[in-house]
């Protein structure tokens, strides 16, 4: 399993596609043997058991008190079936937040170990001695973001509006979920027939209008460049998204979108890489 290092500096280290990103927190440091190292150490035991019990694959939990406080949150993917996949998707975060940002105060981690199978692990994990659990704090989220280097053959102006109705449509549904999670399929044919799906999340705990907010803000930021990759995604903290021509979540698409405009479809091997903005 590769690694991609995201430092809140916003330098970037590509490693491979199936990449988990890691940013590490600005707030300073804590060291060894110390109250706030111990409170991280009980958040780190119980948060993955709570995130994997809970109904809705989220959890958050609070350690310690004034300036030795630790505030952490788990996300699973929406499709993760097993319970023990997003246990030990959490608890691996929290291993790599601290390999990667050792004695830092905080770290958000986005995790995807790249199987294509029920086994398969993706979360995201953040953990700050600032209070990160306030549900409409996401304007400041620092982004993670990946998109393929091969594209579609065709004008761009014509399929951007294509990918973003797409986008749209999932955070939309996402927004009306209660478990803030939503898939979809977008039909596109030519010469041969390809399709594109898509997926989008958000923290359960965020209301509507934020959650769709937080989607809105990251779809915009899917310009006439990258709407015609093959692939992509863009993650913060409280939301993410997805697209991509293979499918790459369990089970069915929850709804299927009538695209406005057909693409022709490239024969390249697509490779994966990574982005920071």
């Amino acid at each position: 399993m590769a690694v991609v290092l995201l430092f809140l500096s916003l330098s970037i280290l590509l490693v491979s596609a199936a990449a988990t990103g890691q940013l590490c927190g600005s707030r300073g440091n804590y060291t060894a043997n110390s109250t706030y190292q111990s409170n991280l150490a009980a958040v780190a035991a119980t948060l993955p058991n709570k995130a994997s019990s809970s109904s809705q694959l989220f959890a958050t939990a609070t350690a310690g008190q004034a300036s030795d406080v630790v505030y952490a949150l788990a996300l699973c993917r929406g499709d993760t079936v097993n319970a023990a996949a997003c246990r030990d998707c959490v608890a691996t975060s929290f291993r790599e937040a601290q390999r990667a940002c050792p004695f830092q105060q905080g770290a958000t981690v986005y995790y995807d170990d790249g199987e294509q199978q029920q086994q398969q692990q993706t979360c995201v994990l953040g953990f700050s001695s600032d209070d990160l659990l306030v549900p409409s704090m996401t304007e400041n989220d620092t982004l993670f973001q990946s998109f393929q280097n091969d594209s579609f053959f065709g004008d761009p102006g014509t399929v951007t509006p294509d990918v973003h109705d797409l986008l749209t449509r999932t955070a939309q549904d996402v927004a009306a979920a209660e478990r803030r999670y939503a898939t979809a399929v977008m039909d596109s044919v030519s010469t041969v027939t390809r399709t594109l799906y898509s997926l989008a999340q958000c923290t359960p705990d965020l209301p509507t209008g934020d959650c769709l907010a937080c989607l809105q803000r990251i779809i915009a930021m899917v310009n006439t460049t990258t709407a015609v990759r093959l692939g992509g995604q863009i993650l913060v903290l409280r939301c993410n998204i997805r697209f991509d021509v293979n499918l790459f979540y369990q089970g069915q698409p929850m709804r299927r979108v009538t695209p406005s405009s057909i693409a022709p479809v490239p024969t390249t091997t697509t490779i994966t890489t990574g982005k920071s903005m």
